[in-house]
């Protein structure tokens, strides 16, 4: 009778060991997920800044983009001196293609290799001006669709 009730006593800790290691490793991938959503909002962020700098720049040209639309034609401002309009064209197709979605598109082929991309799986902006305000929209597709917006005074 003892022999048997200490294979039951092991194999209750065994058990217990097992239920304890899989809840460790469940809490473990939600953190790496968690993890991996505010990484993925922190570059939204530094991009969404980055164009309003930008546009804070260059105050008397137009900044408008929406979603979807591929980068405005890419002129390099980098070689030569461009003109406000100009400037903001520079401004917004390296803007979007440092979004993601549009590594692929003619005009993000010009934009010189230096220029950082994001880690953005479908990263894509937006911006619409009003009299006093800006709004740039950032948006990309993650395990669920993730969406950052963020309005700044001009």
């Amino acid at each position: 009778m003892t022999r048997g009730f200490s294979l039951l006593e092991l194999l209750v800790a065994v058990l217990v060991i097992a239920v304890g290691a899989l809840g460790v490793a469940g809490l473990q991938l939600a953190s790496t997920q968690n993890n991996r959503g505010a990484l993925e909002r922190s570059i939204a962020t530094m991009l969404a800044n980055d164009l309003l700098e930008r546009m804070r720049a260059n105050p008397t040209a137009g900044y408008r983009a929406s979603l979807g639309s591929a980068p405005p034609g890419f002129v390099d401002c980098i070689a030569g001196s461009c003109s406000p309009a100009q400037l903001a064209q520079f401004d917004l197709a390296v803007w979007k293609c440092m979004l993601g979605r549009w590594r692929d598109d003619p005009a993000c082929r010009s934009v010189p290799e230096d220029v950082p991309r994001s880690g953005l799986a479908g990263g894509d902006g937006a911006v619409s001006e009003g009299t006093r305000t800006v709004t740039v929209s950032v948006v990309w597709q993650n395990a669920g669709d993730r969406a950052l917006e963020i309005t700044a005074g001009r």
